[in-house]
């Protein structure tokens, strides 16, 4: 799970700027936001699953202003917004080769 949710963050911002791309575009298929639809219902199960991986010792329980949103909702909500984008991440480069 660790290996997952490392992997993810380091490819979510390539997902994200495909994805906004896609959208962009404007010739957006149904498939791709049912696909979105799923893959955010698998998101919020590994956001609230992976949530304890994301969370530092008690010695470094250290917060920032920023940081204080950062609970288990919105860590599987965002980990719901990047599985949403992939489908629209892959159908952009799809298009662009």
């Amino acid at each position: 799970m660790k290996v997952l949710l490392w992997i993810l963050n380091i490819l979510s911002p390539i997902i994200l700027i495909a994805a906004v791309g896609y959208f962009a575009m404007g010739d957006i298929e149904d498939w791709v936001l049912y696909a979105g639809a799923g893959s955010a219902l698998l998101g919020l199960i590994i956001g609230f699953t992976g949530w304890g991986e994301t969370v530092p010792p008690r010695w470094f329980w250290v917060k920032s202003s920023v940081d204080l949103l950062d609970s288990r909702i919105f860590t599987a909500l965002s980990y719901a917004f990047q599985f949403f984008c992939i489908p629209a991440a892959v159908m952009a480069v799809v298009e662009l080769v």
